[in-house]
């Protein structure tokens, strides 16, 4: 744009700039003359309400009928005011490019008319060339490209910025408070203050930094800025942003920040199931030993109250200890009973029919809810019964004795998966906690209740038939539990 506005004000002709509307928005240095006015800012103000039918009455519909009919480089001869020179004058209108500020605006040439063998803005003309070049190097960069006059005034939006913000550039070039719809003036106030200091390199630029702008609803999102200042003869004309769109590279990098999380949790659990498989074997054969024993002297010493409630926590603590050498080993190794298919609602209700009696379940109440047509699920009927059993204890564990468990299933049959969903209404899991709940070991309950494995050996289950598992607080209290896992499409008769 420097190269042009160069080349423009230094043209032999006296030549305006005006928008699609007929408003000029600049003149070159030949036309001060016939205006009497230097071009600046300010005097672009002063001449651009009274737009291109200052030089004839009937120019503006003419000049209006050539945007219509999209020609090339139209000319008429018109007889002009006692003031502005010769009594005929011949207007040569050249369309530049639509919709940027000054490059898409149209060269409007009041010529005299006897002078036919002048050079003016026609295609051919290097300065038409030129600008038509660096147009279309603005509007083919895959950055966004701003440019602004020294009061803030959006001069150009090139078609980055439209893809990125939403905005066309009819919606802020020109626009008195255009750059706020967009940019925030207090941020574009801000970045010039950092454009005229020497903290991001020498004054009058800005090297990449990272700020927001602003889509068409309000929403912010986050960009790369690099900036600078314009000068003309020692003074500043304006300023030029060339944002880039973070959006999705931030969405690449937390993508990829969970991806390697999954993995280091995966090596994680890798490590930890050989471990486990190598310490429960050593550990199991003395635990039995501990239980006979114990069972053995309990049946000989049941009549006496001073050993019997001793000999009881001695297999109670024993059994635990068991349980948990049980779910160690179940974490290490996969099962062998293969997928088959089996109906969802009964393997729900046997899951039920274990755990209900247990007294824990004594003041509370499950609620189910499953879709009547659903197919057959083909997978791992143990682990699957395994998942239902932990998220439901697990449930429990929450309510603490009292409460509502609501279980729903059911299957989409355009897209083939199967949903869970897993809720209660008891107090639900602190944010910082909801991120742990899965990790292994990591437990929300009291010391002495829960190893930690459950939710971890549930997460592997899912993940292994390839399906997801999520959870969140309810919006009305509670925690729920989300499952996603693959089914059979079926196309539904009408």
């Amino acid at each position: 744009m420097d190269t042009f506005m160069e080349m423009f004000r230094h043209h032999p002709d006296p030549a305006f700039l005006a928008d699609k509307s007929g408003k000029i928005i600049g003149w070159n240095a030949p036309a001060d003359e016939m205006l009497g006015l230097p071009y600046s800012p300010e005097n672009v103000d002063l001449v651009a309400n009274k737009g291109v039918h200052r030089f004839h009455p009937s120019l503006n519909e003419l000049f209006a009928q050539c945007i219509q009919r999209g020609a090339g480089s139209e000319q008429w001869v018109l007889p002009l005011p006692g003031d502005m020179g010769k009594p005929h004058i011949r207007f040569i209108v050249t369309p530049i490019q639509k919709n940027t500020g000054v490059s898409g605006a149209w060269a409007v040439c009041p010529r005299s008319h006897e002078d036919r063998d002048g050079v003016c803005f026609t295609p051919e003309n290097p300065v038409v060339r030129m600008l038509s070049f660096l147009t279309n190097m603005i509007e083919s960069t895959v950055n966004g490209i701003v440019v602004m006059d020294p009061r803030g005034k959006v001069l150009m939006f090139n078609k980055s910025m439209e893809i990125m913000t939403g905005f066309a550039s009819e919606d802020v070039v020109g626009i008195p408070g255009g750059v706020d719809l967009f940019y925030g003036w207090e941020t574009a106030k801000r970045n010039m203050k950092l454009m005229r200091s020497k903290q991001y390199g020498r004054p009058g630029i800005l090297n990449m930094v990272k700020t927001e702008l602003k889509d068409r609803d309000g929403n912010p999102f986050p960009v790369t800025l690099s900036a600078g200042i314009m000068f003309e003869d020692g003074q500043e004309t304006g300023s030029v942003g060339i944002f880039g769109d973070l959006r999705e590279s931030e969405r690449l990098a937390r993508e990829l920040r969970s991806a390697q999380e999954r993995l280091i949790q995966a090596d994680r659990n890798a490590a930890l199931g050989r471990l486990s498989a190598s310490v429960a074997h050593e550990i199991n054969n003395p635990l039995s030993g501990i239980l006979m024993f114990a069972e053995i002297m309990q049946r000989s010493l049941k009549d006496d109250p001073v050993y019997r409630d001793d000999l009881k926590e001695i297999i109670d603590q024993t059994l635990r200890c068991k349980a948990i050498v049980r779910n160690l080993l179940g974490f290490s190794r996969k099962s062998d009973n293969g997928n088959e298919p089996f109906d969802i609602p009964e393997a729900f209700r046997q899951c039920l029919d274990i755990v209900l009696p247990q007294a824990k379940f004594q003041g509370i109440e499950v609620k189910c809810d499953f879709q009547p047509d659903m197919p057959k699920m083909q997978a791992d009927r143990v682990q699957m019964q395994q998942v239902f059993t932990n998220l439901v204890l697990n449930a429990a564990d929450a309510l603490e004795g009292k409460g509502l468990i609501c279980i729903k299933a059911r299957h989409d049959f355009e897209s083939g998966y199967f949903f869970m969903e897993f809720r209660d209404n008891g107090p639900g899991v602190a944010q910082g906690e909801l991120e742990k709940i899965f990790e292994s070991f990591y437990t929300t309950k009291p010391v002495g209740y829960g190893t930690g494995l459950g939710l971890s050996i549930t997460q592997d289950i899912i993940h292994n038939h390839g399906g997801t598992i999520g959870v969140e607080n309810h919006p009305e209290g509670g925690t729920i539990f989300t499952i996603r896992l693959p089914g059979p499409k079926i196309k539904k008769e009408s």
